[in-house]
């Protein structure tokens, strides 16, 4: 059985058509611009939003020794503090979880805080942080962990959104 060759494209000087626009060219270029624009509007709009950058140093000295790094700290014993939320919240605490619904008996577990080196953290308040979210996306992105964060801020949410719905 006899095949006949294929013949390709060719243009009038017998060279195949080559693309008018080289991707690997196109494509870095466009790409680095987006990131650069992404991270500007970002640093611009958040960089001096409380919730962003809610860290406020611990003493009058402004030098650099003193600038507040909120990732070197120690947890604290804080008796008086109150805490977020309980089992009793109304919100999405799994039973395996729930140290509480069987009967742990001590709850100073939840006095724990970490208080940064050189500067305070102010309380979390779930009303500011509604306004500061309002309108925006917030997604969790991970394991078990990010669940657990996420499952947590409903919790320390639920005071806030179930006032006015009992």
């Amino acid at each position: 059985m006899k095949s006949n060759p294929i013949e390709l494209p060719t243009t009038t000087n017998g060279n195949l058509h080559k693309p008018l626009i080289n991707t690997k060219h196109f494509i870095l270029p466009i790409t680095t611009l987006a990131l650069l624009i992404t991270i500007h509007l970002y640093v611009g709009n958040f960089s001096d939003h409380p919730l962003i950058n809610p860290a406020t140093p611990a003493g009058d000295s402004t030098g650099d020794d003193d600038k507040c790094n909120v990732f070197q700290g120690t947890w604290v014993f804080d008796d008086e503090r109150e805490t977020y939320y309980t089992n009793e919240t109304k919100c999405i605490i799994d039973d395996r979880q729930n140290c509480m619904k069987y009967g742990r008996p001590d709850t100073d577990y939840l006095k724990w805080r970490w208080q940064p080196d050189k500067c305070d953290l102010p309380e979390f308040d779930a009303v500011e942080f509604l306004e500061a979210v309002r309108g925006k996306r917030l997604a969790f992105i991970g394991d078990s962990v990010g669940r657990n964060q996420m499952q947590s801020l409903v919790c320390m949410l639920a005071s806030v959104s179930f006032q006015n719905n009992p």
